[in-house]
């Protein structure tokens, strides 16, 4: 019931539209390696927000790109990680009426996922905030994350209990099953046409 119920806040905090500009400040870091890919060619890029020094980012991106693999993220096609310090989130996601006690959002028109610092490294204080609020260990949580905002892009779900679904899917090792056309794998260009949302999937 617990879970549910923090589901459910999750959901009203998702479907809070980010706007057209990006969440975070436009100045970042790009991923040690000198790109902002995960290997040449790649469409998948691994951006770090401004305030991570090279080694810390690199660091902290290994950690999720550990998770990233197990799951079908390929899939999204052209598609930016993002990782944002915990001292930063709140500046973040509060003017946009989003819930701070959530670690991470997605915004689908920018092809975008931004995950908080604390989802892959210890930072002691928000650390224990998230264990109580979400009532689970962090490398629980940041798969959780990971999955269910997987869920939903891979199928551009609105849906949070069919994202669920998917979420749970991907966990047990399964191919995502959506019962609506896969649009993460349109163009850049013809997204303009879908409006933007947050989420936390």
């Amino acid at each position: 019931m617990k879970f549910a119920a923090r589901l459910c806040l999750l959901a009203l905090w998702l479907l809070n539209p980010v706007g057209p500009q990006r969440a975070v400040p436009a100045t970042t870091t790009s991923w040690p390696d000198g790109t902002r890919s995960a290997a040449k060619g790649s469409l998948q890029h691994f951006v770090c927000n401004t305030g991570y020094t090279l080694q810390r980012c690199h660091q902290d991106m290994a950690v999720l790109r550990k998770v990233l693999k197990k799951y079908p993220a390929s899939q999204l096609g052209e598609w930016t990680w993002v990782l944002v310090r915990s001292a930063d989130w709140k500046a973040i996601v509060e003017p946009r009426g989003l819930n701070p006690d959530s670690p991470a959002f997605t915004y689908y028109a920018g092809r975008e996922t931004f995950f908080e610092e604390a989802l892959v490294t210890a930072v002691p204080a928000r650390s224990s905030v998230l264990l109580v609020a979400w009532g689970m260990s962090i490398p629980d949580l940041l798969e959780f994350a990971v999955t269910h905002e997987l869920g939903h892009a891979l199928c551009n779900e609105k849906n949070e209990a069919k994202a669920e679904r998917v979420a749970d899917l991907l966990r047990v090792g399964a191919p995502p099953s959506c019962s609506s056309t896969l649009q993460a794998s349109r163009r850049p260009d013809d997204l303009g046409r879908l409006a933007g949302r947050g989420h936390f999937d």
